[in-house]
């Protein structure tokens, strides 16, 4: 049977970090009694396989991850897991930024006794495995109980030890963009989901009634959370733009131009007011009151919409791939969490086994219906996804996880991220401020290019120093 730990940091966390919690070994840095039980454990364990049925019998292993749905469904397969293999986990919850800093924390250490882990593999990839924290999976996954091939549609780039071209984490599910609509307002008014920019306007023209306190469409309109990757980037690279070119910063570029205008005229003439102010938590807000006929944001919005204890409207949400701009249809394709395992580990095969549980069919199904849709692609046929989800979202879904784009990440690849979001997103709050038309929009796209370029220069990526692709 499992023991868990559910910790939290801060104060306390920082000061068990070096007392240990939950009586027994604390597996955390310096404490050389939970290494040895680890060691101990991991011969009896490695020594024990193919005895029986349960190879790894008397194997512990050592496992941390976020909370929320995906350790909701960790936790509600794993007594069979172990039934099954004969390892016992230890599984640890946290909080993604404590967890975060958990994992560096005793990676830095040296002494950690972790074997396999979840992580963010946009935040935490290049970091972890330029310093030598992760396991190359390749050989692991030969396993021919694993199917690795189903994982087609998932962008490898992002799990992928850059160092030496190795996949480094499992992708355990996705996040890309989708439209969320009103269908009874759109069946009303004789609509369909626009599928064009074009489309898009025209729409937006036709739902929008302000004098009723009722819009055409919400999208992010503060600056830090509209140039995150689930909101601007499909529509900068829907023109033909992107963040950067042979790098160097490409926002004052005529492609980018165009977005920045097309975005300010699409929230200025058509969003709420208070758009300016509105993030993530704000657009189901706006649409759960019956506020806008239109709803552009991340996958991950649709749980919130469709739940009866937060919307009057739940019954009546369409979901719709996201219009197509003058290039295309470019939703961001990103890999939310990953699982690892630690390069440290003792138990690295009982660890590969967790990796392939938690990246299994059976966790796949369950999380998908709950806002986190797995790369697997069998699962999508599966009953328990089906049977809990409406055609137009299954669809929906797959038309952009399979959509080809160049908008792989969402977000400008670079050390000062943040500071560059911050400058950028200035330069598109003024165009939703002026609908678009603004005349110094050309000039604050220029100097924010001219701010992205200095972070770049200071962070030694500059030019022929850029360390991604563009």
């Amino acid at each position: 049977m499992k023991r868990k730990f559910c910790l939290a940091l801060g104060a306390a966390m920082l000061a068990g970090t070096i007392t240990g919690c939950s009586g027994g070994t604390s597996g955390l840095p310096g404490d050389t009694t939970a290494a040895q039980t680890s060691g101990t454990e991991a011969a009896q364990g490695e020594n024990s396989q193919g005895e029986g049925d349960k190879p790894y019998a008397g194997t512990t292993i050592r496992v941390l991850s976020m909370t929320g749905q995906i350790s909701d469904a960790i936790e509600a397969y794993l007594e069979e897991f172990e039934e099954q293999t004969g390892i016992q986990v230890n599984l640890e919850l946290y909080g993604e930024a404590q967890l975060r800093e958990k994992c560096t924390t005793e990676f830095l250490a040296g002494s950690s006794t972790i074997d396999a882990f979840l992580m963010s593999p946009l935040q935490d990839m290049a970091a972890y495995s330029n310093n030598g924290w992760i396991e190359p999976l390749d050989t692991y996954l030969e396993d021919p109980d694993f199917d690795w091939e189903d994982f087609s549609s998932a962008p490898m780039d992002q799990i992928t030890i850059q160092s030496d071209g190795t996949i480094g984490a499992l992708p355990l599910y996705s996040s890309v963009q989708l439209m969320f609509y009103r269908k009874d307002v759109f069946e009303e008014k004789g609509l369909t989901p626009p599928t064009t920019y074009d489309e898009l306007l025209e729409v937006c023209e036709q739902l929008n009634d302000p004098e009723n306190n009722f819009y055409a469409i919400a999208c992010r309109g503060e600056k830090i959370a509209l140039t995150s990757q689930s909101q601007f980037s499909p529509f900068l690279y829907g023109f033909g733009g992107s963040y950067f070119k042979d790098g160097t910063c490409a926002f004052n570029t005529p492609e980018d131009m165009e977005a920045a205008k097309f975005y300010g005229k699409l929230l200025g003439s058509y969003a709420p007011e208070g758009i300016l102010t509105a993030g993530y938590s704000q657009m189901t807000q706006l649409f759960n009151a019956g506020q806008v006929g239109m709803c552009i944001d991340a996958v991950a919005l649709y749980q919130t919409l469709i739940d009866p204890n937060e919307s009057a409207y739940y019954d009546k949400v369409g979901v719709a791939p996201i219009p197509e701009g003058p290039a295309g249809r470019q939703s961001y394709k990103q890999v939310v969490w990953g699982a690892s395992i630690y390069s440290g580990s003792q138990n690295k095969e009982a660890a590969w086994e967790f990796l392939k549980f938690v990246a299994g069919k059976d966790i796949a199904a369950d999380i998908t219906p709950k806002g986190m849709p797995t790369f697997r692609a069998s699962v999508w046929e599966d009953e328990r996804v089906t049977s809990a989800m409406p055609e137009d979202y299954i669809s929906a879904y797959n038309e952009e996880i399979q959509a080809d784009t160049t908008n792989q990440y969402g977000l400008p690849r670079m050390t000062a991220v943040s500071e560059a979001r911050d400058a950028m997103g200035d330069a598109i709050v003024y165009s939703i401020e002026t609908n678009g038309e603004g005349p110094e929009l050309e000039s604050r796209m220029n100097e924010a290019a001219e701010k992205v370029d200095q972070l770049l220069k200071d962070a030694g990526e500059y030019g022929e120093d850029y360390p991604y692709e563009d």
